[in-house]
Formats: C-alpha cells, sequence, structure tokens
C-alpha cells in the first residue's frame, strides 16, 4: 500500500475505455478493491462498466471487463 492511499490499475475490456488505460485508485479498507464500475459516455448516453480485479502481481493493478449495466429510465415509444 502507498503511503498517499492510492493505487495505479489498468483496465483490459471490450472497448477502448478499457484498452490498457490506467486510473489512479484508492484502497478500500485498506485492500484493492474486488469491482470497480466506471462511467463513459456513448452516443449521447451514460454506460456503466463493471470491472472486476485481475491477477495481482505489481502496479499497476489489472481489472478485467465483466459488464454493462444501461439505465432503463426512458419511457417506451409505444402507440396507443
Amino acid at each position: 500500500m502507498s503511503e498517499n492511499g492510492t493505487y495505479r490499475a489498468i483496465f483490459f475490456g471490450a472497448n477502448p475505455i478499457a484498452a490498457g488505460t490506467e486510473h489512479e485508485l484508492e484502497y478500500v479498507n485498506g485492500a484493492y478493491a474486488q469491482e470497480v464500475t466506471l462511467e463513459v459516455e456513448e452516443d449521447g448516453e451514460v454506460v456503466r462498466r463493471v470491472f472486476k480485479l485481475g491477477h495481482v502481481t505489481e502496479e499497476p493493478i489489472s481489472y478485467r471487463y465483466v459488464e454493462d449495466i444501461h439505465d432503463e429510465t426512458g419511457e417506451a415509444d409505444v402507440p396507443n
């Protein structure tokens, strides 16, 4: 654990947001986060991508893409 309370993480996944992109993350209760959710805007919609902790060796710590989470807040366009 570094003195500043953060660690470097690298994300691998299905698109450019996770194409080996590094981020600085905060420790969770003194440990690496088991799961991380990143937000990205695609085609005017915000998509949340879930990543899980990969094999821990040394920094940057790797995370692997798991799934997209889409908000279903819009109303359906169904004619009466």
